[in-house]
């Protein structure tokens, strides 16, 4: 941590003439603009088909979350429920009964945000839990790469974009999600020139934190915890800021990784679920309920919680369209079908906000040469 006041000024200074000359903090050199939001509006006619591509980082695992806003099977479509493309299907495809669908999760609370913000988005989901892009594009690339789609957000499994020297996890391979990244996006825009590619950078896992850091009952851990949380949400900052600068053609980074990080820096969540006196404050991550969908044994601090899912669904909705979502406040309706209370819910709308739109809190989130940071083994 630097501490030296010469070496903060230094440093404060250095990135302002970085963000002076960088065409976007979460966005590639040759990115297109994000249209504007009028653009996906029946007003205007049309209405802009959003595939969501990942795993159950994207439809959230456990309810209320992972059924929410879900279409009702055998009924036709309306706004704002979301088309899950893999009900029903089998084989790699099919959804676990451990977490039975249809399947809304995340994209849910973004159709529920475009239709307050009276946008026009009919939002698909594809996502295979625990999977990595690579295989749900050999999964399902009759979905992904379809004329049809206006956007496509790709979330990569959790480990993959981190180097292994971090995680110690095989499944970490930061030139795999990259070249991944590339292959969807030029078989998409093959088929839809024009189509957004969004690369959505998820949060920091608890779990993966404390077990860099070690025994939470030994002298020291919080501080080896929280150092090991910025190390990961760094990393993973870096690595999705690289695969999108790699590719030149990817619209941009929704950091979501960022948004927690601004929560939790802002005392709006608790980032230490191992502390030993538990926090008052709300968790991003699930934890633990009295009853659990699908059942668990032990807490999670993994995946999201409603609170963490909710920042997230934010951030993508700020990041695809532009829409100030701080305007929703207090009474916005996916906060509150989800029970979120709405003064928490007008804080997390600010967090997403400034996640996107404001200063990057970390070199991983504005230095020119992300890849420069990322640990590949080389």
């Amino acid at each position: 941590m630097i501490t030296n006041r010469t070496q903060n000024s230094w440093l404060t200074v250095s990135m302002v003439l970085v963000l002076v000359f960088l065409p976007g903090y979460y966005g590639s050199i040759a990115a297109a603009e994000i249209p504007e939001t009028y653009a996906c509006n029946e007003g205007w006619g049309r209405v802009c088909s959003v595939l969501f591509v990942g795993d159950s980082f994207t439809h959230g695992r456990y309810t209320p979350v992972r059924t929410y806003n879900a279409q009702t099977p055998g009924e036709p479509w309306q706004p704002p429920q979301v088309i899950d493309e893999n009900y029903g299907q089998t084989g790699e495809r099919e959804e676990s009964p451990a977490e039975s669908g249809p399947w809304g999760g995340i994209p849910g609370i973004f159709s529920e945000l475009a239709q307050e913000m009276r946008l026009s988005y009919e939002v698909h989901i594809e996502a295979i839990s625990a999977t990595s892009l690579k295989k749900n594009y050999e999964a399902a690339s009759d979905v992904i790469a379809q004329a049809g789609w206006q956007a496509v957000v790709l979330q990569e499994l959790s480990v993959k974009p981190l180097p292994r020297s971090l995680t110690n996890n095989d499944h970490s391979d930061p030139p795999g999600f990259w070249a991944s990244v590339q292959t969807i996006e030029q078989a998409v825009h093959v088929v839809a020139p024009k189509a957004q590619i969004i690369l959505y950078e998820t949060w920091a896992s608890g779990d993966l934190a404390q077990e860099i850091a070690g025994d939470p009952t030994q002298p020291g851990f919080s501080q080896k915890y929280m150092k090991a949380l910025n190390g990961v949400l760094d990393a993973n900052l870096a690595s999705y800021r690289c695969a999108a600068q790699r590719d030149g053609k990817v619209t941009g980074v929704a950091p979501a990784g960022e948004a927690w990080r601004r929560a939790w820096n802002d005392g709006l969540a608790n980032p230490n679920p191992f502390l030993s006196r538990p926090s008052a404050l709300p968790l991003l991550w699930y934890g633990i309920n009295a009853v659990n969908d699908p059942p668990i044994k032990k807490p999670d601090y993994h995946h999201p919680s409603r609170y963490g899912a909710y920042l997230s669904g934010l951030v993508l909705f700020v990041k695809m369209t532009g829409a100030d979502v701080r305007k929703l406040g207090a009474s916005e309706q996916a906060a509150a079908e989800l029970g979120i209370p709405g003064k928490l819910a007008s804080r997390l709308q600010q967090e997403a906000w400034l996640a996107v739109k404001g200063f990057p809190l970390t070199w991983a989130g504005i230095t020119p040469r992300p890849c420069s940071l990322v640990d590949t083994g080389d």
